[in-house]
């Protein structure tokens, strides 16, 4: 029997041979896979947004003095008087600001999605686009490989 001639390796798990594609301990034989491709998996901005617009919303009430005096009292802190205005113009600016990083911090991620008689997964998941390029890549390699394997075999048999 003739080993499988491997077309890419990362060498942390992720092998794609002329056969099967290997995802750490799961494999998948390339004939068991009907479609593959890259994958962009867009982050969840919801939340992110939200807090960005209560914060800017209450930042805004403090900033034009929107709480009446006589609705909330003043608060001692030590020796100073702060009002309820001045307590949501910063408690908004805080919140706004971690709507932001919130924003910030979400990347989009991409995966190698394949689609098997299974159903469809994401294979391998990363944050790394060229990562995912390159295991697609090796992928229509192996899929153009057996098609070309094929055809010779059907050549040689007719």
């Amino acid at each position: 029997m003739i080993p499988d001639k491997v077309i890419y390796t990362d060498g942390r798990g992720i092998t794609v041979t002329d056969s099967i594609f290997q995802v750490n301990k799961t494999s998948y034989r390339l004939n068991g896979i009907t479609k593959h491709g890259l994958m962009i998996i867009r982050p969840e901005r919801v939340p992110g947004l939200l807090l960005l617009i209560v914060g800017f919303i209450v930042a805004m009430i403090g900033i034009l003095n929107l709480i009446p005096a006589s609705l909330i009292a003043d608060m001692q802190f030590g020796d100073d008087l702060i009002s309820a205005n001045t307590v949501a113009m910063w408690s908004g600016a805080a919140v706004a600001v971690i709507g932001l990083l919130i924003l910030a911090i979400v990347r989009e991620r991409y995966a190698v999605r394949i689609a098997t008689a299974e159903g469809e997964k994401n294979a391998v998941v990363s944050d790394k686009k060229e990562y995912i390029s390159q295991i697609v890549t090796a992928l229509d390699d192996a899929f153009n490989n057996n098609t070309q394997s094929l055809s010779e075999q059907d050549m040689l048999r007719g």
